[in-house]
């Protein structure tokens, strides 16, 4: 069954989808996901979502129903449409300072193929109907003729939206005009608003990130990963905040012209995406891939060695084709040659955070 067809119409009404084009957020709002790779095949998944006081105030009345968005019960709501064997491992509410109020919620999933999220990429025009992605591991048996795209005897691990979107500039002539952009005092009204969205956007942070039970490969075809000469084994996704730092060394929302585009809603902005593009060589700027065209889109991916429960499960009796890259005819997958081994124990690891354990299960 393909992965990528079917499921996900109930992630559209995921609270955290809102959360992701920033200039819809009202106030401080901050939203971190990891999604975990596990050597059996299995994913974890942790969501911190945090609420400022001001933005709890702009609720008014409704304060009470608008904080049962960091509740247990919500949580438990958004994972119906998280994917099949998705359960709730513990969470938390939590007093944050300044009065601002947070969750922590771990989810767990059999299988991270069957996992379904909110997209990082709200710079689609379709993003409205089109704001759920899938994952699926893709293992490697044959290496690309470029060399760059494909190395057999690896899992490719994409993250991808349910269907094809749709880019801002789809069936524009790329040799036509560009279109006329907004009259003077349209443009001047935005650039007057500037110092508004500005202060909307004081605090806010979103960040999805993915990590593996390895570190991950420096193969062609995966985005711009950053720290990878360190064997890095995790990678943002998207990661924008309002401290991050444009191209020129000023903060990126005080920047003119991007925060023109953010105004405008116009998030895959020619002036956002070359303030973006170098991301890997600068930890200042934001993590963000804006794209105004969807016909070259296939989404993001990284490369890992595969462990021994993903070996047995895709490589196990396969071959392996590694022409034209090297000369020997294929031959069958050998874990001891492609396979990753667990470091011996002792290193210290991550401690996870507190939270009542839940165990309630889709």
């Amino acid at each position: 069954m393909d992965p990528f067809s079917g499921r996900g119409k109930g992630l559209a009404r995921m609270c955290l989808a809102a959360a992701l084009p920033p200039i819809l957020a009202a106030g401080c709002m901050q939203i971190e996901t990891r999604i975990r790779l596990n050597e059996d095949c299995s994913a974890t998944i942790t969501e911190r979502l945090r609420f400022s006081r001001m933005l709890i105030d702009q609720a008014g009345a409704g304060e009470a129903g608008f904080l049962k968005l960091l509740s247990r019960e919500a949580a438990l709501e958004r994972m119906k449409s998280m994917g099949k064997g998705m359960s709730l491992v513990r969470h938390e509410l939590r007093d944050a300072e300044g009065g601002a109020k947070e969750s922590f919620a771990e989810f767990r999933i059999e299988d991270i193929n069957e996992l379904r999220y909110c997209s990082p990429w709200p710079f689609f025009a379709d993003y409205g109907e089109n704001s759920a992605i899938a994952c699926r591991l893709e293992p490697m048996y044959k290496n690309g003729s470029s060399g760059g795209e494909w190395w057999a005897g690896t899992v490719r691990v994409r993250f991808m939206l349910l269907k094809r979107p749709m880019g801002a500039e789809d069936g524009l002539d790329p040799k036509a005009p560009p279109p006329k952009g907004p009259p003077p005092i349209e443009q001047q009204t935005y650039r007057e608003l500037g110092p508004v969205f500005r202060d909307m956007l004081k605090g806010f942070h979103v960040r999805l990130a993915f990590e593996s039970y390895c570190p991950l490969l420096p193969l062609g075809g995966s985005p711009g990963i950053r720290n990878l000469r360190a064997k890095t084994a995790e990678a943002d996704i998207i990661n924008f905040s309002d401290e991050n730092l444009d191209n020129w060394g000023g903060r990126f929302i005080e920047n003119e012209e991007i925060m023109l585009e953010l105004a405008r809603l116009k998030l895959a902005g020619k002036n956002i995406a070359a303030h973006v593009q170098n991301y890997p060589n600068n930890p200042t700027l934001p993590v963000y891939m804006p794209r105004s065209r969807s016909d070259w889109f296939n989404g993001v991916w990284f490369y890992v060695t595969p462990s021994r429960p993903i070996f047995d499960r895709y490589f196990q009796g396969k071959e392996l084709d590694y022409r034209p890259w090297r000369k020997e005819p294929p031959a069958p997958a050998d874990f001891e040659k492609i396979g990753w081994k667990k470091p011996p124990a002792g290193g210290g690891g991550k401690k996870g955070e507190g939270g009542e354990k839940e165990g309630e299960k889709k």
